[in-house]
């Protein structure tokens, strides 16, 4: 009987262990960038010419601010799957 009980053990611990994926999370590479200051509709209208040249650096900057989010996103992983043993 105690041998049956030992070859059971043993036997036991000649098994592989089972691999399960263990889903972890990942921080984000990078800091928020600040949010770009409007100048366009900030004040009184100061003319056809300069709204429109307010307007152009508004854009830029907006989408400035826009590829350096994405370039942080980028850098995001949300789930990275991990065999845990």
């Amino acid at each position: 009987m105690r041998a049956l009980i030992l070859c059971l053990l043993l036997s036991g611990c000649a098994a592989e262990p089972q691999k399960i994926p263990v889903p972890v999370t990942v921080g984000c590479v990078g800091k928020v960038p600040a949010r770009p200051v409007g100048t366009f509709g900030a004040g009184a209208y100061p003319g056809d010419k300069a709204a429109a040249q307010a307007a152009l650096i508004d854009s830029a900057a907006w989408e400035g601010y826009a590829l350096k989010l994405e370039v942080i996103i980028a850098g995001c992983t949300p789930v990275h799957e991990t065999n845990v043993p």
